[in-house]
Formats: structure tokens, C-alpha cells, sequence
């Protein structure tokens, strides 16, 4: 550039500054993006913006987000480097907590348990201090925490390596998973771009992974059959619950969540208003739904009505008669049965490892909670319900949600409408095939 196109170009970039200051559009913009993020997730959480379970997860995301780049100043983000890291994410061996245990034989297990006069649920609950649903899983060698291995050959007075093979997993963050990323790194951005502090959000312009959104799975009527047989020869309690879980189609917590007065006996109606959740860092908590919909209110069929009333007069009310000062007044439906914390809440995770067990158990589909409210939103829509009372009785935020989430099964109605049709009235009109006498009409 010559000296005069110098002086030109100082001149129009001087313009340019001094307009965007009169916009506010300068900011400071040198702070760390660790720090700022450490702001702004305590803005959102004092607003009531983000709730305890997602502020852990999000801590949590944070770890490997600021490994990358926390150390960078706000101003200095662009494009390029998000990208840089989600290509980071997706790579082998980025995994925290990615050592697992896996059981060599659970007849040595069984023995040393023995060896000790312990039953194997009192060495769980009360020994290890792990629930049963856990203990089950070590002994089935599926893979467990290596904290949950240690604690168990601590209690046996074994090294953890005598007992448990010790595995990496060296595989990569999903594309859900990294995407979690770049959700938590858009939001800091977000809340820098509303202060001013830089001009705008770069992960607004970033490229995370793609993900294909899974069909949700459901159970079809026969393996509701199935299901409901096998929980016949369980214990009342997980009866009931499995029972609440398909006919509220209810979130996991949201069933955990009730208390007795959530239950009108004499309307045979629900109250879903809480949601029961677990944290390290506070232990059981109640909570609202996750959705300001999400409060909601349900008829119940006769038979569940029944089925609740036996469980409350066979279960419910001897185990609270003598279970003393340790009962937990808060009256939760679904409370620990044995150990010390009789009456107290049940751990979320509780339900899904027993659903887990109780599958292998009857050779059933695998079976997660989440499944369940599937399940119930596919009923109520091949039924004929129309998608606004389905969303209502899910507590959705709105029916666009659940259209989004079961379309997949929608699409599969109307290819069964269209069957229907061709079955029941096209057929009609088809001509007779020539091999077939027709039918002759006579005047008459």
C-alpha cells in the first residue's frame, strides 16, 4: 500500500471502531473462558435458568471444554478453533472415568460372601453400601465403576485386581455427546455476545457433528403381554411401579416422585407435580418437572386403582408400621425397603438396573424406564388419540415436541391407515380374476 492508502485505510478503520463504540459493540473481551463460564453457569443457576442435575452435567462438560479452551480469552475464540476441539472430542481415549471392572467369577464371589455368614443383599446394602441392582450387575460381570469394584474387594479383604479385570474404554465421545459440548460452549458465548464483550457468538458459525436422532423404542402389544405376566411373580412394589411407569407413561423421577396425597382414590386420578432426583454432591432432592407442563393431571384406569389400594394395604402401610423413627415423613409411593434407610427415597438408578434384571430374568426385550413412556404415547396413539391430548398426558412442553419426537411412529399409522384402506375398501372394487366364476345376476 502506498503512504496515501495507508492513511486512508487507518482513517476508514478509525470510523469503523468509533462507530462500534457508540453501539456498545467494543467490549472488553480479555477474559478466560474458563472463568467467564464459571460466571455465567452461576448467573444461569441463580436465575432458575438451569436446574441442580443440569448444572452438574454441565460441570461435568466443562472438564474436557476447558482442557481445550478454557486458557483462551473470549475475544480471541473463533470458528475454527470449536471446531478443532469437537474434532478433539471425537478422537479414542478422551473418556473420563473410562475404567470400568469386569467380575472373573462370581462363584469365588459368592463364596467369600458366604465365608463371612453375609447374605448377598445385607453385604451389598449394608457392607458395600452399594444398592442390589448394583451388586447384581458386578455379579453378572457386566461392567461396573471401579470405585463399586474396590469398595467390594475392600469389604472381602481381596485386592480389586484378584477379583475384577480391569478395562479401558478407549472408545470415542458420541456425536450426541460432543454436540452436549457445543451446546454448553454456545450458551457462554451467547451470554459474552449479550454483554458486549465480543462482536458475536462464534459457535453460532462453528460446525459440531451431526447426529441422527433415534426412533424412540416401544413395546408392541405382545411384549406389553409378556411384560406384565412376568411382573406378576415379582415383589408388590416393583410390581406397581413397572405398572405406573406404562400407564402414566410418567418420567422415571416423575414416578419416584409421588407422594400419597398425589393420589385421589376416590376419582381414581394422579397428580404428576415433582420429580425426585439424586446428586452427589446433595443426595436425594425433590424438584419441579421438567417442564412448566410437565405438572400434570391424569385419570387411571380401574385397574390401577385396585392395584394401588392392594399396595398400599399389603406393603406399603406394614413396612411403614415397622419400620419405627427411621420412616421418611415425606410419604414418597416408592421407598428402600431394607438397610438402614427403610422408608427413605429410592435412588433413581434403582429402577433402571432392575429393569435390566428383570428382562434377563423372564428373557424379556431389554427394558429401560424410558421405554415405558414410549410405549404409553404409542397406545394412546394408535388408539386414535389426537397428538395434543397425548402431549398433555406426557407433559411435553408443547404438541410440536412430541410430533418431533414420535414421527417415526406416526409415519408407521398412516402407512397401517393406508393398509386399512386398501384392505377394507379398495379391495371391494377389485375386478374378479379371471380363473373365478362370477357371480351371476338374474332379473327379478
Amino acid at each position: 500500500m502506498t503512504k496515501r492508502q495507508i492513511e486512508k485505510e487507518l482513517q476508514k478503520q478509525a470510523a469503523i471502531f468509533e462507530e462500534q463504540c457508540k453501539q456498545g459493540l467494543i467490549g472488553d473481551g480479555s477474559q478466560r473462558f474458563d472463568a467467564y463460564a464459571e460466571y455465567v453457569l452461576d448467573l444461569r443457576i441463580k436465575s432458575g435458568e438451569v436446574r441442580h442435575h443440569t448444572a452438574v452435567r454441565y460441570k461435568e462438560l466443562l472438564k474436557r471444554i476447558n482442557a481445550g479452551i478454557g486458557h483462551m480469552k473470549l475475544k480471541d475464540i473463533r470458528p475454527q478453533h470449536l471446531n478443532q476441539l469437537y474434532d478433539q472430542l471425537s478422537q479414542d481415549g478422551i473418556r473420563r472415568n473410562k475404567t470400568k471392572a469386569i467380575l472373573k467369577d462370581a462363584d469365588s464371589l459368592r463364596e467369600l460372601i458366604a465365608a463371612h455368614d453375609w447374605k448377598k443383599e445385607q453385604f451389598a446394602k449394608e457392607i458395600v453400601h452399594i444398592s442390589f441392582s448394583t451388586f447384581k450387575q458386578a455379579e453378572k460381570s457386566a461392567k461396573v465403576a471401579i470405585s463399586t469394584a474396590d469398595k467390594i474387594a475392600a469389604a472381602l479383604g481381596v485386592s480389586t485386581e484378584s477379583l475384577f479385570t480391569i478395562e479401558q474404554d478407549n472408545t470415542p465421545l458420541s456425536p450426541k455427546t460432543v454436540r452436549e459440548h457445543h451446546r454448553v460452549i454456545h450458551m457462554v458465548l451467547h451470554q459474552a455476545e449479550r454483554e458486549m464483550l465480543i462482536p458475536y457468538n462464534p459457535a453460532s458459525k462453528a460446525t459440531p457433528p451431526k447426529t441422527i436422532k433415534p426412533d424412540p423404542d416401544y413395546f408392541q402389544p405382545n411384549e406389553i403381554a409378556d411384560i406384565l405376566q412376568a411382573a406378576e411373580n415379582e415383589p408388590l412394589k416393583w410390581k406397581t411401579l413397572l405398572h405406573l411407569l406404562l400407564v402414566t407413561g410418567g418420567r422415571r423421577g416423575e414416578v419416584l416422585g409421588l407422594t400419597w396425597d398425589n393420589i385421589n382414590f376416590i376419582f381414581s386420578t394422579l397428580t404428576i407435580e415433582k420429580t425426585l432426583n439424586y446428586e452427589v454432591d446433595t443426595g436425594y432432592y425433590v424438584d419441579r418437572p421438567k417442564t412448566q407442563t410437565s405438572s400434570r393431571f391424569l385419570k387411571l384406569p380401574p385397574q390401577t386403582m385396585e392395584l394401588l389400594k392392594q399396595y398400599r394395604d399389603e406393603y406399603y402401610q406394614p413396612l411403614k408400621a415397622v419400620s419405627g423413627d427411621t420412616w421418611d415423613n415425606r410419604d414418597f409411593l416408592f421407598v428402600q425397603d431394607s438397610g438402614k434407610r427403610i422408608g427413605s427415597p429410592m435412588h433413581p438408578d434403582s429402577v433402571t438396573q432392575y429393569c435390566g434384571i428383570f428382562a434377563d430374568k423372564y428373557d424379556l426385550p431389554h427394558i429401560h424406564p424410558h421405554a415405558f413412556r414410549h410405549t404409553a404415547a404409542s397406545v394412546l396413539y394408535f388408539a386414535g388419540m389426537d397428538i395434543v391430548s397425548i402431549s398433555n398426558h406426557l407433559g411435553h412442553a408443547s404438541p410440536s415436541i412430541t410430533q418431533d419426537i414420535y414421527s417415526h411412529m406416526i409415519q408407521e399409522s398412516k402407512s397401517r391407515a393406508a393398509d386399512a384402506m386398501g384392505q377394507l375398501i379398495l379391495k371391494s372394487t377389485e375386478k374378479p380374476s379371471e380363473d373365478k366364476p362370477q357371480k351371476k345376476h338374474t332379473a327379478g
